[in-house]
């Protein structure tokens, strides 16, 4: 009789959503969710720039969705990106020897994006801390011709023995299911996060064409203008409650 090989968990383990604050998303966590069943997918983890996305009402949505909901988050951490999955709890993080602390086998430290041109790649940072990583991304923003900066993560991968895991880094719905990973593991975290660090995952992707690859730097171009007109817009009412509340209305 033959032994039924179990089913790969189809899992992106970076998404951002609405609520992060840094970055003007147009659909919500549940939304993201909701579009992720739709796509088939077993795990996810919403990792909003510096917030924890995460509480038993969502966790409970994806679970009905036949979704596991891992909670993540992006740090920053001397400008560079850093993605930490299940954080231990009331920890901060602000530098490379803090992220240290955070290490342990609950919890999965990831380097997204590390040579993609930008201030908030990790580039030099990580050969320097790569004992604090335990996977490095392949990022989905690629094609045929332009794929060095993934040729180079693939590079430090086979160097060292880090496994790669695919991620999309949806911010627009339409980058869902352009890059992830099969994960041969069991639907729990820590059984997810074990099976990475054995490498027992197969990133699945595939190249998008100069005109997706234009398309998303536009689209990346005009939430970034959003931002700052929010932020302009926000900072104008705070600057007039002050001036409300000031002693010299004229200042």
């Amino acid at each position: 009789m033959k032994i039924k090989k179990a089913k790969p968990l189809k899992a992106d383990l970076h998404l951002h959503t609405a609520e992060d604050p840094l970055d003007h998303v147009r659909y919500t966590a549940k939304e993201l969710i909701s579009k992720a069943a739709d796509a088939g997918f077993d795990v996810i983890s919403i990792t909003n720039h510096h917030r924890l996305t995460f509480n038993q009402d969502l966790f409970s949505y994806a679970r009905e969705k036949s979704i596991l909901l891992i909670p993540g988050v992006e740090l920053t951490i001397r400008r560079r990106h850093v993605l930490v999955l299940n954080p231990p709890p009331h920890k901060k993080c602000s530098d490379f020897p803090a992220l240290s602390k955070l290490r342990r086998p609950e919890t999965l430290i990831i380097a997204p994006h590390p040579y993609y041109p930008g201030m908030y790649s990790l580039n030099g940072y990580l050969l320097e801390h790569l004992e604090l990583f335990d996977a490095i991304e392949y990022c989905h923003f690629y094609s045929p011709r332009f794929n060095f900066f993934n040729q180079r993560a693939i590079a430090v991968s086979e160097s060292y023995g880090l496994p790669i895991v695919g991620n999309s880094d949806t911010h627009f719905t339409f980058q869902l299911g352009t890059t992830y990973s099969f994960i041969y593991a069991e639907k729990e975290p820590e059984a997810i996060f074990a099976a990475i660090r054995q490498n027992k995952i197969k990133v699945i992707t595939r190249p998008l064409s100069p005109l997706a690859l234009g398309f998303i730097l536009l689209q990346f171009a005009n939430m970034k203008l959003r931002n700052k007109k929010i932020k302009a817009k926000w900072d104008d009412l705070r600057l007039r409650d002050l001036r409300s509340k000031s002693r010299f209305p004229l200042l």
